[in-house]
């Protein structure tokens, strides 16, 4: 009795203690635990990666891609020029009213030159508002012209009177990596943004008797369908 639990200990032991190796992997187990062995550097125990830190690790490219996210900016309006100068009242913004919202929800990076060199292009979303500054200025369109008249109905004015308008965005962007390591790396892109305009409308807040009032009127107000930044 004694010499069959022996001989069953040691059945149990050897089949507990199984090593399987394939090319530059090895892999055994001890008991419940199993350990994986790649060229030497790279240990798994129990389903938890033990790493050599002298190991070299490329970073993914998007690590190093700084398209994706969220930013607010603020407003300017610009005439066919490229300037900020307008004769007509009605186009005169609040700075307080005038900002925009870009959200940035995909991007990639080509690779040039490794990780240091390459284009970033991706997509995003813009909501730019120009407030008033005018409190009882409405704007009104036709084909061809864009004016604004006073809104003399109104007791106390508007609270807001904003035009909004939301583009789709598309980078190309050449950008400049120091470092592969997205820790220490100090970056820097240049290019053009092409944005395609996908909706337009004025809105309007203001007191009523009783409460409060919105109106949403819209329109394209003769804006460019198209919009870049540089």
């Amino acid at each position: 009795m004694k010499k069959l639990a022996i001989t069953l200990i040691g059945i149990f032991g050897l089949v507990a203690f199984a090593q399987e190796e394939s090319g530059d992997t090895t892999k055994f187990k001890f008991g419940s635990t199993e350990f994986i062995i790649i060229n030497g550097d790279t240990t798994m125990v129990d389903g938890e990666v033990e790493q050599d830190k002298n190991i070299t690790v490329t970073p993914d490219k998007d690590e190093l891609t700084y398209w994706g996210g969220f930013d607010v900016g603020v407003g300017i309006m610009m005439n066919s020029s490229f300037q900020n100068s307008f004769n007509s009242p009605h186009l005169d913004l609040d700075p307080a009213q005038s900002f925009s919202y870009n959200f940035n929800f995909a991007e990639t990076r080509i690779r040039i030159v490794k990780d240091y060199f390459g284009i970033v292009t991706g997509l995003g979303f813009t909501n730019a508002r120009y407030g008033l500054n005018d409190n009882r200025m409405r704007l009104a369109a036709t084909t061809d012209s864009t004016w604004g008249y006073q809104d003399t109905t109104l007791v106390t004015g508007f609270s807001k009177n904003q035009l909004r308008v939301n583009y789709f965005n598309v980078p190309l962007l050449f950008q400049i990596n120091t470092s592969k390591d997205p820790d220490k790396n100090f970056h820097i892109a240049f290019g053009a943004i092409g944005g395609v305009r996908i909706g337009s409308n004025m809105k309007y807040k203001y007191d009523v008797l009783g409460g409060q009032r919105k109106d949403k009127e819209k329109g394209k107000y003769n804006l460019n369908p198209l919009c870049d930044r540089f």
